[in-house]
């Protein structure tokens, strides 16, 4: 399971969810002019908040990659988007994944795998002995 760096915890490690979710109560507090601060989970007036979109980010993951999810928090379009429940995030999370989706097809992925090939040997850490030898 991959983990990203919490800015919250002192730096340490959060799930996908975990971090999904700090994205977007860091969108909700700078629109709200607020402070997140240290471990704001927490806090009263935050908790509900964060328990109401991790379960949504655990529902996104189901369907969509972290990696889309993520962009599309950080997507221009997003930037009046407060809640992981917004119908136009879903929108911007299935472009994202489309996008991924075409970056991945991309890649080149044929090899010559003929037998003709000739390969050359370097001679990285040849001695003086092994050159000796080569002189006789």
């Amino acid at each position: 399971m991959q983990k990203y760096p919490s800015r919250y915890s002192n730096g340490k490690m959060v799930s996908a969810p975990q971090y999904i979710t700090e994205v977007i109560c860091e969108k909700k507090a700078k629109y709200d002019k607020e402070d997140l601060g240290f471990k704001f989970w927490t806090n009263k007036k935050w908790s509900a908040f964060y328990r109401n979109q991790i379960s949504t980010a655990n529902k996104l993951l189901k369907k969509y990659s972290c990696v889309a999810i993520i962009k599309a928090l950080k997507n221009k379009k997003a930037d009046y988007i407060y809640s992981l429940r917004a119908p136009s995030l879903i929108k911007l999370i299935e472009l994202e994944e489309e996008n991924l989706n075409k970056q991945n097809k991309t890649i080149n992925t044929d090899y010559d795998r003929s037998n003709n090939k000739k390969f050359s040997q370097t001679k990285k850490n040849s001695s003086k002995l092994s050159r000796l030898k080569e002189l006789e």
